[in-house]
């Protein structure tokens, strides 16, 4: 009985952080606020579905027309090349939807393009590193010659590798707004 009261304990926590907003938050909501807040952070209109849902739960509508005005201001915040770059060498593939239709969209669609370039090529550093620090721990553990050579050539080949990318890296960077 005890891992099922556990696990029932877990289910109930785990529901309480999917809510948007507390009961509390929703009673001092400042809708425009929220709406600009979201929308410079790069959320998309739609959370005040979840807004709608969660407070409505306690009887609070939030007030739609004044998140909208917030959030139409916010949006022309985040939709800035300088954001498209940043989102992007987060690895933040799916802001452009966010920005779709707005008047930044150009400028940050191509930045973020850009910064997904660089986060690919940082996660291609970081792989190489790693098969360079196993490959490494395996030639110091062999004792068989022919193996070492092989370990050595493919340590060299990796060397080679991220001599490449760092120059890549740089290239890259050099698109930054």
């Amino acid at each position: 009985m005890k891992p099922l009261k556990t696990l029932l304990i877990m289910f109930v926590l785990t529901l309480a952080g999917c809510e948007s907003m507390t009961v509390s938050q929703c009673q001092v909501a400042d809708w425009g606020r929220v709406g600009f807040a979201d929308a410079a952070r790069g959320v998309s209109e739609n959370r005040l579905d979840a807004y709608t849902e969660d407070c409505g739960k306690s009887g609070i509508v939030p007030n739609h027309q004044a998140y909208r005005q917030g959030w139409d201001a916010g949006i022309r915040k985040f939709c800035t090349a300088a954001n498209g770059w940043r989102e992007g060498v987060q690895g933040n593939s799916s802001k452009a939807s966010v920005c779709q239709g707005q008047s930044g969209y150009e400028p940050f669609t191509r930045n973020l393009n850009a910064g997904l370039q660089v986060n690919r090529t940082n996660g291609y550093l970081r792989q190489n590193a790693t098969d360079a620090n196993r490959l490494q721990k395996r030639l110091e553990a062999s004792d068989n010659d022919d193996e070492r050579r092989r370990l050595r050539r493919e340590l060299r080949d990796i060397d080679r590798e991220q001599f490449q990318l760092r120059r890549q890296l740089d290239q890259q960077q050099l698109l930054a707004p």
